[in-house]
């Protein structure tokens, strides 16, 4: 009887210790696991900045050459209009390629403040040019629309604008609900 009791005691305390070391293991791994997608989005938020910055001078870009621009104008500098807003579309989708590992591991808090900031940046900032970029397609379509009309009109042989396409989305999103 002495004998089971002993026997059954060690098999208990092996069980603890085996589980004991299990759970220290996984904690581990799990800490590993979270460093490495803490490093993995403050590397991609540093190429998602890059692009934001990127994105922001071509709207302004965009704005200030709309800004003073007429029908007659836009007869002269076509190709600059249809080659800036082709660069318009690839910096939207560079954005959304880029940013894909950031929408996937920024759904979770980190105990990282740094990386935390990094996600709610990257969350507003998205959101942000994916609408920005909706709202200057409508208007820069609505003005090709009426210079093209125009352009046949006149009786001259203007090149035409071509239109805007919406590459990511085609409504406004609220990423960050």
């Amino acid at each position: 009887m002495k004998k089971k009791t002993v026997i059954i005691s060690v098999i208990i305390i092996t069980i603890i210790i085996f589980g004991i070391l299990r759970l220290v293991s996984g904690v581990k791994e799990d800490q590993e696991i979270t460093s490495e997608k803490a490093n993995e989005i403050l590397e991609s938020y540093t190429k998602f900045d890059k692009d934001i910055q990127e994105f922001a001078a071509l709207r302004d870009t965009f704005y200030k050459s709309k800004e003073n621009t007429y029908l007659e104008e836009l007869a002269l500098n076509y190709e600059l209009w249809n080659s800036l807003m082709s660069n318009y579309a690839k910096t939207i989708k560079k954005i959304e390629t880029d940013s894909k590992v950031l929408k996937e591991n920024c759904v979770v808090k980190f105990a990282d403040v740094n990386v935390n900031s990094k996600c709610t940046n990257f969350k507003a900032n998205y959101e942000a040019a994916m609408n920005y970029y909706i709202t200057d397609v409508k208007i820069y379509n609505k003005t090709a629309k009426e210079y093209n009309e125009w352009a046949m009109k006149s009786g001259k042989e203007y090149g035409l604008l071509n239109s805007a396409e919406l590459v990511v989305y085609k409504k406004y999103i609220d990423f960050d609900k």
